[in-house]
């Protein structure tokens, strides 16, 4: 018969040991990764940014508190909030109108760089180009553009009309 078991002997557990082989299963798991992560780490040491990442994460309290007190003065919130509204407006815009404005202001551009600076213009001539089928067509946006934009201002009729308020002609 074999003896009883009268005591049990436990074998001590290396910590390091355990970690040691945790880490080296991750590396035959992941190894493309850790590769990729390795030369990314390179990558950002020639460059110089690990140094700045580890000062702003070393200082990252007294970093935090700069920005937000950049962040909060008026004029930054304003450029924010302005910036913000030009975005949306541009958004609103089809983008082919878009496009098709930017090429004909960067024609208009050119050609108004091909103007002398010091050149003359009377008022004759001013008639005589209002003739141009070309100005026309500008003069036509442009109008059609302050038309809208003062409808735009403009509150609805009945609120006007109301308040017993002359808009003004229409035109």
């Amino acid at each position: 018969m074999a003896n009883a078991i009268t005591s049990i002997v436990r074998q001590p557990v290396d910590d390091a040991a355990l970690a040691k082989q945790k880490i080296e299963q991750a590396l035959v798991d992941h190894a493309d990764g850790v590769i990729d992560g390795l030369a990314l780490l390179q990558a950002c040491e020639e460059r110089g940014l690990l140094p700045l990442l580890r000062a702003l994460l070393e200082q990252g309290d007294d970093v935090l508190r700069i920005v937000l007190n950049l962040v909060t003065r008026p004029e930054i919130t304003g450029g924010l909030k302005n910036g913000i509204g030009a975005l949306q407006f541009l958004g609103a815009i089809p983008p082919e109108s878009m496009s098709r404005l930017f090429e004909a202001a960067s024609t208009g551009f050119k050609e108004a760089t091909g103007v002398p600076v010091n050149a003359r213009m009377g008022v004759y001539d001013a008639l005589k180009a209002l003739r141009d089928p070309d100005v026309g067509r500008a003069l036509a946006v442009a109008l059609a553009f302050l038309k809208g934009m003062g409808r735009g201002l403009a509150d609805s009729p009945e609120a006007t009309a109301a308040r017993g308020e002359d808009r003004g002609p229409e035109v």
